[in-house]
């Protein structure tokens, strides 16, 4: 059925003004600029998470696609979970973060099922056709083949957990590697004579950051500093969402605690309301190739996070149906 929304429409490239769009099943058919029309509730292109362990709360803070993910686990593991994804059409397919990683910075991943890099075990995974992508340590034994094997299933290379040398991370970009995984966190840092692994995916732009700007997992300074550097085209706001807890006594963090318009939020107030839908939306898009998100624009998908003028979530429409709130479901809000 045919839906007409009105509010602020906040996209990556044309900017936030007032606005009406036009549904017409799954796509949006006409993009109307309205100036002095109302500016709520906040119209924005539904985000897209590439790193989400706990996607049960993502639609109801506007998150419309995203990658079910699974860590560094015992053998046979991946399997199973790729077995198992998500019948749920905002599942984009998975996310495997580890187990091919560099113990020395293994994080809130298992360390001890970390081991070498295993072709054989990649392969049976990439070919399920379910991974999109994989995160691995490039220092590691047989790296740069994995990384050509991914590549050439049509996955996403993806760095992290490394405690690489600024040459062999910008090789492994050579090779195919195009995302860091939480940049930043468990990867080896920037100093003056040694820019590590964090200099060599700020200065290449064939390298999207993977940005957890939830004020936990980086300080805002090294959060300004890395949109500043790398520009909101290069990056994208991931959640690492677990289920709770997300922090054991002694401040290490296991994972995130807050998704979507939750992250959106806090960026919009720090960098702006069309430089957070991009790095909520399009940038996350384009990485994945889906040319039809992203984006409030004729012919796109009606993948849409509707928001108060708080950017507290309202709807959430995946190809231009409402999926929250569902029947009997009343607004939440996880964190402030």
């Amino acid at each position: 059925m045919p839906r007409t929304l009105d509010g602020l429409l906040v996209d990556p490239i044309d900017g936030a003004r007032p606005g009406r769009l036009h549904v017409a099943g799954e796509l949006i058919a006409e993009v109307e600029e309205r100036p002095g029309g109302p500016e709520e509730p906040v119209l924005m292109p539904g985000f897209i998470d590439l790193q989400i362990y706990d996607w049960e709360p993502a639609r109801a803070q506007g998150v419309t696609g995203y990658l079910a993910t699974v860590g560094t686990s015992a053998r046979g593991v991946v399997e199973r979970f790729l077995e198992s994804l998500p019948d749920d059409p905002s599942c984009l397919g998975a996310h495997v973060e580890g187990p091919y990683l560099n113990p020395d910075v293994a994080g809130a991943q298992a360390a001890e099922h970390i081991r070498p890099v295993d072709t054989g075990e990649l392969e049976g995974w990439l070919a399920t056709g379910r991974v999109r992508m994989v995160t691995l340590a490039p220092e590691l034994h047989a790296a740069f083949a994995a990384i050509e094997r991914i590549a050439a299933a049509g996955a996403i290379p993806a760095l992290g957990h490394t405690a690489t040398n600024h040459r062999t991370a910008s090789l492994a970009i050579d090779e195919g590697a195009r995302f860091a995984t939480h940049v930043w966190n468990a990867m080896s840092g920037f100093r003056a004579r040694a820019p590590g692994a964090i200099g060599a995916f700020l200065e290449d732009e064939r390298m999207t950051l993977g940005l957890i700007a939830d004020g936990r997992h980086l300080h805002p300074t090294t959060e300004a500093l890395t949109v500043r550097a790398a520009g909101p085209r290069r990056i994208a706001l991931t959640s690492d969402l677990v289920r709770p807890p997300q922090e054991l006594p002694n401040g290490r963090l296991l994972g995130g605690d807050r998704c979507g318009a939750e992250l959106v939020r806090r960026a919009a107030a720090r960098f702006g309301l069309a430089e957070s839908a991009t790095m909520a939306s399009l940038v996350p898009a384009e990485l994945l190739g889906l040319t039809d998100r992203g984006r409030l624009a004729p012919g796109f998908r009606a993948d849409l996070a509707v928001l108060d003028g708080a950017l507290e979530p309202l709807e959430t429409l995946v190809a231009g149906s409402t999926v929250w709130p569902a029947a009997g479901e009343g607004r939440v809000r996880r964190n402030v």
